[in-house]
């Protein structure tokens, strides 16, 4: 049975972003926050009062700078298991690939390094370091599938430069990149395309400049007290050999894989560009892997709860943990905090051009919900359902009706856009909109 869990009209609130990419000449995004970017804005690894990006660090007196941060709570999945490990180097420290399981740390040291190749291996034809990530098991069974936006991300320890070291200089990123492939077999790989546009070495210490650098791991800074984590989103794979056969499935994406490139320009770029980073480097050499988090995947409402930490006490669709007065279906669906009072962020409505619509947001990984508008000219009705989404799919108008949709990432950061927000204007003679939320058993 379909429960109606939510009727409002409210007044409408809005908010403004900024970036910081104009720092830089090039079209993509800085090392840093740079949340406006259209290619590829960072994604912090910790969000909270403190600032985005901002790590809970020891400040060396027994307290914690950053404290009130935790980890990002977009992230609703993070690497499970890895089935190949390749260091290229052959070298001892930084070479357990379970430091690259579980959420992000945000601690330089918490990694898993691929090594990097010098002169003769790269002459000889030697295979770079590699790691395959998996994201499913026997209690995980939730793979990242395609969505708006970034559907995972990838942390390298990537730090920003205070001194000038050669290549970009102050500013630039000591950056050891990677490609990143997927798969849904954990035997064939799709690699993303990738550009870079660095146009010289940059030496064993030199840095790049990030805004020339895309769909590369490891061009966004995640140490020192910041984390900021480098987006890809499966789209970009759209038109790859093995997507388009089938053979990799970009709703059923179970392993990641990270390829290290040796920085001396013997690797190129989808256009053929040479890649040229911080090399030859030694110790954690190569890419140094912390993690990866995933945030297009499918949540049933008893993941979400699982999830979320809800304990059974604050567990079933109908409760109010946080005490909002938002029950956690309702919570679910539209991509709210159920342990956080946020009731601020509900539907609301406006007049605009004299037309009544309302503005909300939707969580498209909610795979139990369904989110319906509906108008009636009366507010007792009788009232009619003119725009739906089922099972985090899009919002589309109910025939016969035709209301205006708009719809746009709900986030500040442009890469991310699993939340979306949505306006739903009402048709001709309707005063009164309101949302329903139920679920799908």
């Amino acid at each position: 049975m379909r429960r109606s869990l939510l009727r409002v009209w409210l007044p409408m609130a809005a908010g403004l972003a900024v970036g910081t990419g104009d720092l830089w000449a090039g079209p993509y995004s800085a090392g840093l926050n740079d949340p406006g970017n259209p290619f590829d804005a960072p994604v912090p690894g910790f969000v909270g009062r403190d600032g985005d990006g901002k790590v809970p660090i020891d400040d060396g007196n027994g307290g914690t700078i950053n404290a009130r941060n935790k980890v990002n709570p977009l992230f609703f999945g993070w690497a499970v298991g890895w089935t190949a490990y390749v260091r290229a180097d052959g070298q001892e420290p930084y070479n357990d690939p379970d430091l690259a399981l579980g959420p992000v740390t945000g601690d330089n040291f918490d990694v898993v390094s691929l090594g990097d190749l010098n002169s003769t291996q790269i002459g000889t034809g030697a295979p770079p370091g590699s790691l395959i990530l998996k994201f499913t098991d026997a209690l995980h069974t939730a793979a990242i599938r395609n969505l708006p936006g970034a559907d995972f991300v990838v942390f390298e320890n990537g730090l920003v430069a205070a001194v000038g070291t050669g290549g970009a200089g102050v500013g630039g990123v000591f950056a050891d990149l990677a490609y990143v492939e997927v798969s849904s077999d954990g035997v064939n790989f799709a690699r993303f395309p990738s550009t870079s546009l660095t146009a010289t070495a940059v030496g064993p210490y030199g840095t790049i400049n990030p805004t020339n650098v895309r769909n590369l791991a490891g061009k966004h800074a995640n140490s020192a007290g910041d984390s900021w984590g480098t987006p890809f989103d499966l789209s970009d794979l759209a038109t790859d050999p093995l997507v388009i056969a089938g053979t990799v499935d970009l709703n059923n994406v179970r392993f990641v894989r990270v390829v290290d490139i040796p920085g001396d320009g013997s690797r190129h770029d989808s256009a053929g560009h040479s890649i040229y980073d911080a090399w030859q480097t030694t110790g954690s050499g190569g890419m140094d892997l912390e993690a990866i988090g995933a945030i297009s995947v499918p949540l049933t409402f008893e993941d979400w709860q699982t999830w979320k930490g809800l304990n059974v006490d604050q567990r079933g669709p109908l409760a109010d943990p946080d005490g909002d007065g938002v029950v956690n279906a309702v919570e679910y669906a539209l991509g709210l905090d159920p342990l956080v009072p946020d009731a601020d962020l509900l539907p609301k409505a406006r007049l605009t051009g004299g037309k009544l619509n309302i503005h909300f947001c939707r969580d498209t990984r909610a795979a139990q919900a369904v989110v319906e508008v509906l108008g009636a000219s009366d507010l007792h009705g009788p009232w009619q359902t003119i725009a739906r989404s089922t099972s985090g799919g899009d919002l589309a108008a109910v025939p016969p009706y035709a209301p205006g949709i708009q719809d746009s990432s709900a986030s500040s950061i442009a890469s991310v856009g699993v939340v979306r927000q949505h306006d739903v204007s009402a048709i001709s003679n309707q005063h009164f909109l309101k949302i329903v939320v139920s679920l799908t058993p």
